[in-house]
Formats: structure tokens, C-alpha cells, sequence
């Protein structure tokens, strides 16, 4: 067991807390952020320091860190803030809840959360400060780059995914695809021959029938 302090006060800060506090063996004893963007002096209960006055008041040497930025800008927010942790001292730890379904030589990386009901097959790799929402599957041999971001998607067997690459709800990547650096794949996308480097793809939006509900007598 170890006392982490998370970085961030937004949404995902909130989960990671309860995640941290309800399955795992750390236990949070603060939140950071730079300075300048601290809006109140506690969240969830707890105290939120300045990242500049963190080491003075939660040493490296006494306190570990996860990184709990969202996906913005490519997820080099979370990038940066995790190579800034590092850089003053801070461990990483990670998450993996007891409701995944992970092989038992799963390998977890510095800063990576993998949510309940996640499957991950046998040979699986899931690179450092990735992120794996719940209900995600994840085929054997597939390779999830550093700085992802992967919501509820469903991958195919030996899938590559680039570095810095956000997957959308119910995006599908069929088996074998490439998928390059930083691409953006909505919701609903189906992914079925390899992508290049910053490309984006939408999933096919829904539209309204001409026909409206009230006019519906059996629901």
C-alpha cells in the first residue's frame, strides 16, 4: 500500500479517486495542479495543493502520484504533466480493477487505468499513461501505443495502435489494422484497413425519422 496524490480536480480526477479509494491498496491523500488553476482548496474532501508546493508538503520520497488528465489535445495534457511527475520524483502507479478481465502476465505500465469489465486477451500490451474504459475488448496480440485514451471499444486480434491516439464509444478496429500516431476515432467508427498519423474518422451519426413518436401506438 502506498498514499499517491492524484493530479487533477476535473471528472476523471473524481473516478480515479473512487477507483483508487475503493479498489486498490493506495490510499489518496491530496489532489495538485498548477497553481494557476486551483479553484478551491480541497476536492472530494481532500486537500488540493499547488504542484509547485507539492514536494514540500507530499515529498517524492514519501508519496507516489497518478496522473488523472483527460484527453485533451492528443493527450499531451496528461503527457506533459506525467513527464513533469517524473521529472520532480514522483512514482506512477496504476489501476487495474478486480472486475477486469486481464491475463495473469499482464504487463501494467507507469500511469495506465484499465476499468472494470475491460477484457484484455493473452499477449496483450498496453502502453504507459494509456487509459482503458470499461466494457473495452481488447484481441490477443494487439499493441495500445503510450498517451491513449480508448472508450468501450472493441478491438480485433494483433490491432497496433499508434502513439497518442484517442478511440471513441463503440468504435470497432477490425483484426490486423494499424492505427497511426494521434488519430481520433469517434463513436461508432469502423476502423478496417491501417490509418496514417493524425487522421481523424466519424462514426455514421443517427438521424431523425420524418415520422414522429406521437404518431407511434405500439412502443
Amino acid at each position: 500500500m502506498s498514499d499517491i496524490v492524484i493530479f487533477g480536480t476535473r471528472n476523471f480526477a473524481e473516478i480515479a479517486h473512487y477507483y483508487f479509494t475503493h479498489d486498490s491498496p493506495h490510499r489518496v491523500v491530496a489532489f495538485t495542479v498548477d497553481g494557476q488553476f486551483v479553484e478551491s482548496s480541497s476536492f472530494a474532501g481532500l486537500p488540493v495543493v499547488p504542484f509547485e508546493e507539492l514536494a514540500d508538503k507530499f515529498p517524492p520520497t514519501d508519496y507516489a502520484m497518478f496522473v488523472a488528465v483527460g484527453h485533451q489535445q492528443l493527450n499531451s495534457q496528461r503527457e506533459a504533466k506525467v513527464a513533469a511527475a517524473e521529472q520532480a520524483g514522483y512514482h506512477l502507479v496504476s489501476f487495474v480493477s478486480s472486475k477486469a478481465d486481464v491475463a495473469p502476465d499482464f504487463v501494467l505500465q507507469p500511469n495506465t487505468m484499465i476499468m472494470e469489465r475491460a477484457t484484455l486477451q493473452p499477449f496483450v500490451r498496453v502502453g504507459r499513461d494509456s487509459i482503458i474504459w470499461s466494457t473495452t475488448r481488447i484481441g490477443f496480440h494487439t499493441q495500445i501505443g503510450d498517451h491513449c485514451w480508448v472508450v468501450c471499444a472493441l478491438f480485433g486480434e494483433s490491432c497496433v495502435v499508434g502513439d497518442n491516439t484517442f478511440v471513441g464509444l463503440n468504435a470497432t478496429i477490425a483484426p490486423g489494422s494499424k492505427l497511426g500516431r494521434g488519430n481520433i476515432i469517434g463513436a461508432g467508427a469502423l476502423i478496417t484497413k491501417d490509418t496514417k498519423d493524425f487522421e481523424i474518422y466519424r462514426g455514421q451519426a443517427s438521424k431523425p425519422s420524418r415520422v414522429p413518436s406521437t404518431r407511434l401506438k405500439k412502443i
